[in-house]
């Protein structure tokens, strides 16, 4: 009988294909197992130890800050802010009348900081746009308008910046001034223009708006009104500029807010002299700032974090008719907007990390266009942009390591007719 060699080609053949098979095998298997170890390690009772002391309170927080920008943690929520990229720049016109009242879209150019107008933009309002204020997700933009005294829900396009109508007008009691929502993005709440009170808005799934009854009364005298809102990060408590020509009562009031119903339940009044139309908070929940359209300047206090109360510090000037005070989202610098008419200034203050006192920074107040009202900064740091009421367009600036505000090529630009928010919206 006659042997036959065997067949190489063929045996190697068989051997490459059940070499890649076996090789696939242990990638699969290499996987599972790190799947297994993955889920296995982790903590079965995440909720269960709430000790902050303890090494399980510690893994089950990294765990779930690894995994996730919103969750429950032993019976509260927990936020935390992933770094954005600017995308838009939304700056609402009041116009004079319905026909000149609209919202222009800018896209950002986010390495230089240079705007061009979206396509379709300015987008018409007729109900005389003051004040924007866009969700998280940067899908759902609500309007304060002075026409009918109503808030308008609008969809924002996150890829071409297109506005269009999301649901009716909610018409309010009172002429909306500005517009906050608390952390969880369950509540809107409204300032009012004419009256002592703010006005409270449920947010649906879908985001659209229903009034809940009754309206939060202030503490301002019956001729004032309620001027800018700001929530500090975790929600626990809402911070309202209330103007007045009684220097008595006005100043900033603090409100605890249940996040449950929605109510707002007032702590305290601390005063500041006359006209205190605006309010901002320190990022890290640490220092509050109102602003004295009259007086001309800025008071800063520190913030009880557990009881929301404020301890007043040494008030400094700002320039004529502070409006609007900000502070960068790095607790560094606070920044305010001077809309006296005729002029136009940026203070720029470095803040003291200790008691929440301001310096001013090298070359502050610095220029920009006429009655500038309104200040946005991107989540970075590095852009900052003023929407300037008299001169009807935006300045945009980089902000320095020093704090320092220098113009960017091409601006200012071209916005509408009385200009008043400017807001950056980040995906």
């Amino acid at each position: 009988m006659e042997l036959k060699e065997p067949n190489t080609w063929k045996l190697n053949t068989l051997g490459f294909i059940l070499g890649k098979f076996i090789h696939r095998l242990h990638i699969l298997f290499f996987i599972l197992v790190c799947v297994e170890v993955t889920f296995h390690c982790k903590p079965t009772e995440l909720n269960s130890v709430c000790d902050s002391s303890s090494t399980s309170y510690k893994d089950s927080i990294i765990l779930l800050l690894a995994t996730s920008e919103r969750f429950q943690f032993c019976g509260g929520t927990v936020f935390q802010k992933r770094m954005k990229s600017p995308r838009f720049l939304l700056v609402s016109n009041v116009g004079t009348n319905f026909a000149t009242s609209n919202i222009n879209v800018f896209r950002i150019n986010a390495t230089t900081g240079e705007i061009t107008q979206v396509p379709g933009s300015p987008f018409q309002l007729t109900n005389r746009p003051r004040f924007t204020l866009t969700n998280s997700a940067g899908t759902i933009v609500y309007v304060a308008n002075v026409g009918n005294t109503s808030v308008s829900t609008l969809s924002l396009n996150p890829e071409n910046g297109i506005l269009s109508t999301k649901s009716t007008d909610l018409v309010l009691p009172s002429t909306p001034y500005s517009l906050v929502m608390d952390p969880s993005e369950k509540y809107l709440f409204a300032s009012s223009e004419t009256t002592q009170q703010i006005h409270r808005m449920a947010i649906d799934p879908s985001g659209n708006l229903s009034i809940v009854s009754p309206a939060t009364p202030t503490s301002n005298p019956t001729a004032g009104a309620v001027g800018r809102l700001a929530f500090d990060s975790t929600g626990k408590h809402l911070y309202v500029g209330l103007t007045g020509a009684a220097a008595s009562v006005s100043g900033i009031q603090t409100f605890s807010l249940d996040s449950l119903s929605g109510l707002l339940t007032s702590i305290s009044v601390n005063n500041t002299s006359e006209n205190n139309i605006s309010v901002a908070i320190s990022p890290n929940g640490q220092f509050v700032y109102g602003a004295n359209y009259f007086s001309q300047d800025v008071f800063p206090f520190v913030r009880n974090q557990t009881t929301g109360t404020l301890t007043a510090q040494s008030t400094i000037m700002a320039g004529s008719a502070p409006a609007y005070t900000l502070v960068d989202p790095f607790n560094r610098f606070l920044y305010v907007a001077n809309s006296g008419i005729g002029q136009g200034t940026i203070s720029a203050y470095k803040i003291d990390q200790v008691n929440g006192t301001l310096t001013p920074i090298s070359g502050s107040p610095f220029s920009s266009g006429f009655s500038p009202i309104g200040i946005s900064i991107d989540q970075s740091g590095k852009y900052l942009y003023t929407s300037n009421t008299q001169d009807g367009n935006v300045s945009g600036y980089t902000i320095s390591e020093t704090g320092a505000l220098s113009p960017i090529v091409g601006f200012p630009v071209s916005a509408g007719t009385n200009t008043f928010s400017v807001e950056i919206v980040s995906y």
